[in-house]
């Protein structure tokens, strides 16, 4: 399958499975006020800090050490990967039956305890619904990646809609959640039981969790910088307030979900693709072409994504215009960050990322507890822009410092100078055109920008000529053919 096709399908993919709440918010806010979207939302929370936990950095260890192995060595480490999660979500529902009582309590709103089981139940399967996903994305199998995940936003999508029809509130979210994922878990099993040996197999955990632990870590001060912007938010200024920054939040989001045809095929293969002879340039490429397209995707969201939340969503919800701009910026700065950071994955320890994310997440909820209380929403937006800005910096060093690539940083300083000379334009010509007029308008300068960039070479044409990406997804191919059995560190087998 060629690497278009593989990325329409991880698109569709994705954008299904990621983007039903996304794509439903429109309907979603005209049934729910914003008292209750708030609601929602800090359950929600509780949910993102559960599933970290509960994925227990196993994905990370897939690409790590199944990427690079074969045979039997490749299925024991698979089975490995999800007998450990296996345990940890059996761990995890009884911690959460003990926690409880404790949970009730100090959430920023009054939620019954069957709210609390129906958020639990898509949180604890998610570590094991994420394995055979994974092992389709490193297989190239986009296209039944796409379909399982086509069937489960589907499936959410039609229970949501006849549920909050009925009338059931926010408990029509959480009930379509925890049935779809269920079955989603459901359809995987027989394809995640053809990749393992024998369930139970536990004679390279030591090494996967070693590696796996400091990606925890790091994700739960991660959680730190992301989530609990919004705790505080509730529990400071109201869930009205929460709802608003919320509803920017998902908006900004979609940079990350455009952003997943690529991440997807480039995430599990960058590892491997450092052995090739000419690895560590293709590395640096593709890992700038990354950085680029992000910054166009949020140019092209910060021309047209506010007249559209003035056009489609309720008055309540109307400040979320103007927040998603600088959420843009921020989740700018966070996929350079992810895809600029190669060298802190190449050995056998993460820590580097660890300490980086903590570090960050110190700053994070310093600047939370002080500004919030007196900007609100404003106080969240500048402390994630500061601390993301920091952390792309951070990661930087020490990634050159541990794996140098030779980046070519050219094309991300045009890309910055053309989007912002186009928003300045829109900002300065809005003031005479309806809503509709700003939104078309701002739909001609993303086109624009985008031819610049191709006929500057920064993008590839991919009318005119096969992109690179092709070869670069037989090259991956190929090189998981001649990958050494061998676990060890990366950067050693460099030339």
């Amino acid at each position: 399958m060629s690497a278009l096709k593989q990325s329409a399908y991880y698109g569709i993919g994705i954008v299904m499975m990621k983007g039903v709440s996304l794509l439903m918010m429109p309907y979603i806010t005209s049934k729910l006020t914003p008292h209750e979207y708030g609601s929602l939302e800090s359950l929600v929370l509780l949910a993102d800090i559960g599933t970290i936990i509960i994925g227990f950095g196993m994905i990370e260890s897939l690409y790590r050490f199944v990427g690079p192995s074969k045979g039997k060595q490749r299925k024991e480490l698979i089975s490995n990967c999800f007998t450990l999660s296996v345990f940890v979500t059996i761990s995890g529902s009884f911690l959460i039956w003990m926690l409880m009582p404790f949970l009730l309590a100090r959430l920023p709103h009054q939620f019954e305890q069957y709210q609390i089981v129906l958020i639990a139940i898509p949180t604890l399967l998610e570590g094991l619904i994420a394995i055979p996903l994974t092992l389709m994305r490193m297989e190239s199998l986009a296209k039944r990646f796409c379909i399982f995940n086509v069937l489960k936003a589907i499936v959410q999508a039609l229970l949501i809609i006849t549920m909050l029809e009925a009338g059931l509130g926010i408990d029509a979210i959480l009930i379509a959640g925890a049935c779809s994922s269920v079955l989603l878990l459901v359809c995987l099993l027989r394809f995640q039981w053809d990749q393992m040996t024998n369930f139970g197999h536990l004679g390279n955990s030591v090494q996967l969790l070693k590696y796996s632990t400091p990606f925890v870590l790091s994700n739960i001060g991660l959680f730190a910088i992301t989530g609990l912007d919004r705790w505080m938010l509730a529990d400071k200024v109201g869930v009205e307030t929460l709802a608003i920054y919320a509803i920017a939040a998902k908006f900004a989001m979609i940079l990350g979900l455009l952003m997943q045809p690529f991440t997807l095929w480039w995430f599990p293969n960058r590892i491997s693709m450092l052995q090739h002879d000419q690895g560590p340039q293709q590395c640096a490429d593709n890992a700038m072409l990354g950085t680029n397209i992000g910054i166009f995707i949020a140019v092209t969201m910060m021309l047209t994504v506010p007249s559209f939340i003035y056009l489609f969503l309720p008055i309540e919800y109307h400040l979320a215009a103007q927040v998603v701009v600088g959420l843009l910026l921020v989740n700018t700065l966070k996929n350079a960050s992810d895809l600029l950071n190669l060298g802190c994955f190449s050995g056998n320890s993460s820590q580097c990322q660890m300490w980086i994310q903590w570090l960050c997440s110190a700053i994070a909820i310093t600047g939370y507890w002080l500004l919030i209380p007196h900007f609100d929403i404003w106080a969240a937006v500048f402390v994630l822009a500061g601390v993301y800005t920091t952390r792309l910096l951070l990661f930087y060093y020490f990634s050159q410092s541990l794996l140098p690539l030779p980046y070519r940083h050219s094309g991300w300083l045009t890309c910055v100078v053309v989007g912002a000379t186009l928003y300045g334009a829109s900002l300065v010509i809005s003031p005479v055109l309806s809503l509709w007029g700003q939104l078309i308008v701002g739909g001609l300068f993303s086109f624009l920008m985008l031819v610049f960039l191709v006929g500057m070479k920064i993008f590839p044409n991919v009318i005119s000529s096969r992109w690179t990406l092709t070869s670069l997804f037989s090259s991956t191919s190929d090189h998981k053919q001649t990958n050494s059995d061998t676990l060890e560190p990366v950067a050693k087998k460099l030339p």
